[in-house]
């Protein structure tokens, strides 16, 4: 999953002069592996008394199909350091907890969240001083260190507090913020593929990766619907993971019309076979000839080698033996022609001559007949058939939790289901 995060500040100026953080704005958005987009919005604003501070969250969820589920609600602190989450709905809990970094006890019917999680933030208090926008001296503490201003660390002290990414969750009973060191602006590392989904997505990889491999290694023998098979498993397995950087160019679709080409080649192919043993050599050509085009059309549609040199070698014997039995008629025509007007001889003559005519287009006929016990072969011409693929990918493999994980809770998506309408 791929996620995003943009974080504003605002400031105002105080009656008494103090200019003040009255306003924090953070939008994260996520997207899971099955599109489904996720935005959340969190607003935290301060009134005039720091006490006063109030949290909103509203939840955006948008399915493939268009489907939008939105979920709002609105959090305040109480002056004990409490928090109180204004909507009661409990599946909301999940999310107050990480966002603002609480912990809801088991008696928590009433929504009353405790100020816990809070010691180890880092906290700046906003004072009064001559200069707008003043750190106060000594105030400054990041886990269990207290600094001075002049000893922060120079990524610190370098870095005006409007540059510095505030963490909207806001853990104590006083005006002070928490918020992450300056220095570090990248998102939440809870956010985003947790462990298991990126073993689960590696592993999903890998079996795009073998079964592409294996198509081209079909696709390398002539069995291209074999390599389809293959090549659909690759694909859906690239899409499981997110990443179709191992798929080459023919695709699923492309192979299995190839495949259909390669069975049309055969099928003018067994009529060029009967047309050749009834003699009729010029209907066997131009069988041959469509075979040797179809096969051209199944190896240019999935890439692979050349293979219409049978059929070709096929067509050429049957242009001889068209040729040589075309020679047949013509003397046969002589002899009878001679024969009528008397002329024996010259009729005996082109008799022969047309037997022997005949004899060389049989001779031909033979040799480019498909499949003949004499046919000619062109062993660059054979191809695999009857391969098959299934997908290797292991379905016990840990289970992939495509939920809404904004660095809140990984449960978080048990609230927010496209399917429910009460939320």
């Amino acid at each position: 999953m791929m996620a995003t995060k943009e974080t504003s500040i605002t400031t105002e100026t105080a009656a008494d002069g103090t200019e003040i953080v009255s306003e924090i704005s953070t939008t994260i958005v996520e997207t899971a592996p099955d599109g489904t987009e996720t935005v959340a919005e969190i607003t935290t604003t301060q009134g005039d008394d720091p006490s006063a501070i109030e949290g909103h969250i509203t939840l955006t969820e948008t399915a493939p199909d268009g489907t939008e589920t939105v979920t709002e609600l609105t959090t305040t602190e109480g002056t004990d350091g409490s928090w109180t989450v204004d909507d009661g709905d409990s599946l909301i809990e999940e999310v107050v907890e990480a966002v603002f970094d609480v912990e809801i006890g088991d008696d928590a019917s009433d929504a009353e969240l405790s100020a816990a999680g809070t010691a180890d933030s880092a906290e700046f208090v906003i004072a009064e001083s001559d200069a707008p926008l003043e750190a106060s001296a000594a105030d400054f503490t990041a886990g269990d260190e207290t600094f001075v201003l002049d000893d922060l660390p120079a990524g610190l002290a370098a870095t005006p507090l409007t540059a510095a990414p505030f963490d909207p969750s806001l853990g104590t009973g006083d005006a002070a913020f928490s918020a992450t060191t300056p220095s570090d602006t990248s998102f939440d590392s809870a956010v985003g593929t947790t462990d298991a989904e990126t073993s689960v997505q590696g592993a999903h990889a890998q079996t795009a990766t073998e079964a592409q491999q294996t198509a081209d290694e079909f696709i390398a023998s002539g069995d291209y619907a074999a390599a389809a098979e293959a090549r659909e498993v690759a694909e859906n397995e690239a899409w499981e993971a997110g990443d179709q950087s191992m798929l080459s160019a023919y695709d699923s679709s492309h192979l299995a019309v190839a495949a259909e080409k390669q069975e049309e080649a055969e099928h003018y192919s067994e009529q060029q076979a009967m047309y050749a043993q009834q003699g009729d050599y010029e209907a066997a050509r131009e069988a041959a000839d469509n075979a040797a085009y179809a096969t051209y059309e199944a190896d240019s549609g999935a890439g692979g080698a050349d293979h219409t040199g049978q059929a070709d070698a096929e067509k050429y014997n049957m242009d001889w033996a068209v040729h040589e039995e075309k020679q047949a008629d013509y003397y046969a025509d002589n002899a009878a022609a001679y024969a009528a007007e008397g002329d024996f001889e010259n009729a005996e003559r082109s008799a022969s001559s047309a037997a022997a005519h005949q004899e060389s287009a049989d001779h031909f006929g033979d040799l480019g007949e498909h499949g003949g016990d004499v046919a000619v072969f062109d062993p660059s011409s054979v191809v695999e058939t009857g391969g098959a693929y299934e997908s290797t990918f292991d379905s016990s493999a840990a289970q992939v939790d495509t939920g809404f994980d904004s660095g809140m809770d990984t449960s978080m998506n048990s609230g927010v289901d496209a399917g429910t309408d009460d939320l």
